[in-house]
């Protein structure tokens, strides 16, 4: 080290004293560049390359200067570079040095070159003044953005962004200085001039590398569409920005809605099948509410699970009430409307035998109303079977067709059945399938006897023949003889009028067809008995 401090002072000795047209010139080469920040130093390594064609024993160098692109030579940098001394430096050799270079504030950033004059000389003596150029580079701000990018996070090649989802957008800068710079970033989410979600903090970027990072939720509440992030870093000296359209959507579609059946029977069995296309593995809420002309009948909720790619939830309809029904099905998360339709079907009831009651018309006859309903809109035909019966056996047993208008309406038949006795009745509809029976039982009360009174009449005898009547009578206020004569009288005048009576019918009876018997509508009716009482002529002869 000292020898090479000894040669350079004696060089620059030697310089001092030659005359200037002695030596000669060459050229130093460099594909290096230097870049600094106004008001700031930078540091770095520059190699140089002999391109001239002589060796050189020793190289010392001397100075530099800084000039614009138009010549003009630019004061207040400061250059200081080691080592100062090269020797044997053959043709196309390459030697390096350290440097260090300050930059004043008031230069303007740009390109400027540096110029380096280096003294040489050769193994014979020579002298050569050797000239180095370094591109300058002069930065008048700190900070350097790199390119800004924005994906989804756990899906970063994904176009689009679902909701629930995070967009994350991030870039580097880098501080080329050697002190921190203040600076703030901000993000947004913006659709149609409408802001859902905006971010802003406080950055203090080191020299060197820094990561700014922004994380933006994208909201299960976020309509579906084409949003913009927009991404922005500022200091004193500058902004950088950055923006990227996102789709954004929830990521279930409802693709397809069918029924079971466009009717089925009331209390039966019906289903809505209803088609997803989904990217994401979500539970959901189902509701479905049906109604009848207009009027709410049923409304459920229930929390379904839907997996990735495609599936078909199965979504029962009620089928309690009979007529026309539209549900309404709806998937919904959170209170956002995921998809919805609607359906129409139609549920059948059967008629029915609503209600069986009766009314004594007669001494031995009943009337049956009978009471049935037909939610139907149209007229059903149906089958009424009925069984009318005592203890004793079966009175009346058959099924007629029957005509069921829409509504309610009355059936009435009439029976003869015996009195004194429990009369059991079925009655039975078979319609559209169904069966609806009502049963029960009764009892005719007998009508009281009528109570006979005999007064004594004065009457007219007439002859005719006579039975004697063996008679009991019970003494009152006359004589027994007197008594016994009215008993005769009036029996002789009975029997006289009905002698006549019975001639002179004999002599006028014209024959009659008989009338028919009555029947019952709805089947035959055998009409009991009169009980049969004998009666002694006589009395009983003593033995």
């Amino acid at each position: 080290m000292r020898k090479a401090v000894m040669i350079s002072i004696l060089l620059l000795l030697l310089v001092s004293v030659l005359p200037r047209a002695l030596a000669q010139f060459g050229q130093l080469e460099t594909s290096d560049e230097i870049t600094v920040l106004r008001g700031d130093y930078s540091s770095g390594t520059v190699w140089l390359v002999n391109g001239g064609g002589f060796t050189y024993k020793v190289v010392s160098y001397q100075r530099f200067w800084v000039e614009d692109s138009e010549g003009n030579k630019i004061s207040g940098f400061e250059f200081n570079i080691s080592p100062h001394v090269f020797t044997d430096w053959s043709p196309k050799g390459r030697y390096s040095f350290s440097y260090n270079v300050s930059c004043p504030s008031n230069v303007s950033g740009g390109t400027y070159t540096l110029y380096m004059r280096f003294l040489a000389f050769t193994p014979d003596g020579s002298m050569y003044i050797l000239f180095a150029r370094i591109p300058l580079h002069v930065i008048s701000e700190p900070l350097e953005f790199g390119a800004a990018e924005a994906y989804v996070q756990d899906r970063p090649g994904s176009s689009y962004a679902l909701n629930g989802e995070t967009i994350v957008v991030f870039s580097h800068v880098v501080n080329v200085g050697h002190r921190n710079v203040l600076a703030v970033g901000s993000v947004s989410l913006v659709m149609n001039g409408k802001t859902y979600f905006s971010e802003e903090k406080n950055l203090t970027l080191v020299p060197g590398d820094n990561l700014v990072k922004f994380e933006i939720p994208v909201g299960y509440d976020f309509p579906e569409g084409v949003y913009r992030v927009d991404y922005r870093i500022g200091y004193p000296g500058g902004v950088y920005t950055y923006s990227k359209e996102f789709p954004v959507r929830f990521g279930v579609k409802l693709v397809g809605l069918s029924l079971k059946s466009d009717e089925v029977a009331i209390n039966g069995d019906n289903v809505a099948y209803m088609t997803l296309l989904s990217e994401r593995v979500i539970d959901l809420n189902l509701t479905v509410e049906a109604y009848r002309d207009g009027e709410l009948v049923s409304r459920t909720v229930r929390q379904v699970r839907v997996l990735g790619g495609t599936t078909v939830l199965e979504a029962p309809l009620p089928t309690n009430v009979s007529g026309e029904i539209t549900a309404l099905l709806r998937l919904s998360f959170d209170g956002r409307i995921v998809g919805e339709g609607n359906v129409t079907y139609r549920v059948s009831a059967p008629p029915v035998l609503e209600n069986v009651s009766y009314e004594r018309t007669a001494d031995n006859e009943v009337t049956f109303r009978l009471t049935l309903s037909n939610p139907a809109g149209n007229e059903v035909q149906g089958l009424l079977a009925y069984r009318i019966s005592t203890d004793g056996g079966v009175l009346y047993k058959d099924s007629i067709e029957q005509s069921i208008p829409p509504g309610t309406s009355e059936v009435t038949v009439q029976f003869e059945v015996p009195v004194g006795k429990t009369v059991y009745y079925e009655f039975s509809l078979m319609a559209a399938g169904e069966t609806s029976s009502i049963s029960g039982e009764f009892y005719l009360q007998p009508p009281a006897p009528p109570t006979t009174t005999t007064s004594p009449t004065p009457t007219t005898s007439s002859p005719s023949s006579t039975t004697p009547v063996n008679t009991t009578t019970t003494p009152g206020g006359g004589s027994r003889g007197t008594w016994i004569g009215l008993v005769v009288i009036v029996f002789l005048l009975l029997a006289a009028g009905a002698w006549y009576y019975t001639s002179r019918g004999q002599q006028k009876r014209k024959r009659v067809r008989p009338k028919p018997k009555r029947r019952s509508p709805l089947g035959r009716f055998k009409r009991p008995k009169k009980p049969e009482f004998k009666e002694n002529k006589e009395l009983p002869k003593k033995k």
